[in-house]
């Protein structure tokens, strides 16, 4: 008798494992997510692979480096990546312009940027004739320069004299800054406690929200035929990401794992300092679109191109979300 049902539960017994158990029949979905940076807002993605919420959710997440950010939307187009995870300029543009099939589908919370200049230059007014450090040309940080020098008041092109380092991350920008090799530079908060000693050299001229530029570089991208033939992949993505988030901003030990398994912070006070801003910084209860920040992508564009659709409808989709 015993021998009868070894035989007879077998089968069972080899459909269980082949399937992961009774509860998980289909095996996860493959999608690559290309990422600019793991700063600051970006957290709750690393985060979420880690912990293997995404797995958890039947999403098998790879995520890989796209820099400058402006390879995003190429690599989206291609079919190299299948979400972007960096600053939705590049994609409202090539929507606003080109009438790509793409849309922002999320946001992980904006991102607090400010233009630094040496500590003896206190206005705006100051950096006229003086040499502005940008990152490299069109990328995001270049656009948020020329963007906060054009609501300054000063022509990127005639009144100042634009630096290209070459440099993508902030720190490394700010260290060019406190040697004296430009005069000003864009730069996240969180690049600040890390130049040490060196910070005393200088100083935050101004916020650049508070002349209307919302920088988020943790929006979320997708290809518009990716949401109707892969909706259910899609969904599943964004219920991880959702849980993902909610566990980064209850868990700052969590937080600070990742910083300092993907970011490598320099000092343990750099490390401390981002732990406590991204747990300050006030974020959406969801990672909904940031209607915000595409809205000043729009107007930028629309300065030089008027007849480009003005409705964040446009560039944007809320679909993935239960509501």
């Amino acid at each position: 008798m015993a021998r009868v049902l070894l035989t007879f539960s077998l089968p069972l017994f080899l459909v269980l494992i082949a399937s992961g158990g009774p509860g998980d029949s289909r095996a996860a979905d493959d999608l690559v997510l290309g990422y600019t940076n793991l700063n600051g807002a970006k957290v709750p993605v690393p985060l979420g692979v880690d912990e293997r919420i995404f797995v958890n959710h039947g999403i098998d997440l790879k995520i890989v480096p796209v820099s400058p950010g402006t390879q995003g939307v190429p690599k989206l187009l291609a079919g190299e990546i299948d979400i972007f995870l960096g600053n939705s300029e590049p994609v409202v543009r090539a929507i606003a312009l080109e009438r790509q099939r793409l849309a922002v589908v999320a946001s992980l919370g904006p991102d607090q940027f400010f233009l630094f200049s040496r500590s003896s230059i206190r206005s705006a007014e100051e950096l006229r004739g003086k040499r502005i450090g940008s990152s490299t040309a069109g990328a995001s940080a270049d656009r948020n320069t020329k963007m906060a020098l054009r609501k300054l008041g000063l022509d990127p092109e005639r009144d100042v004299q634009i630096v290209y380092t070459g440099h993508q991350n902030s720190l490394d920008r700010m260290k060019v800054l406190a040697q004296g090799g430009v005069d000003a530079s864009v730069a996240g908060a969180d690049a600040l406690p890390e130049l040490g000693q060196a910070a005393d050299r200088v100083h935050r001229l101004i916020d650049l929200s508070d002349v209307g530029i919302y920088v988020s570089g943790a929006d979320i991208s997708v290809k518009r035929d990716s949401l109707e033939r892969r909706r259910d992949a899609m969904q599943r993505f964004i219920r991880a990401l959702e849980e993902a988030y909610r566990l980064a901003k209850a868990r700052p030990d969590l937080v600070r794992r990742i910083y300092q398994k993907y970011l490598k912070a320099e000092s343990p006070v750099t490390l401390e300092w981002m732990v406590k801003a991204y747990g300050d910084a006030k974020v959406p209860e969801r990672p909904l679109p940031d209607r915000r920040a595409v809205a000043s992508h729009i107007a930028e564009i629309m300065s030089k191109q008027p007849d480009v659709p003005k409705d964040t409808a446009a560039y944007i989709d809320e679909s993935l979300f239960s509501k």
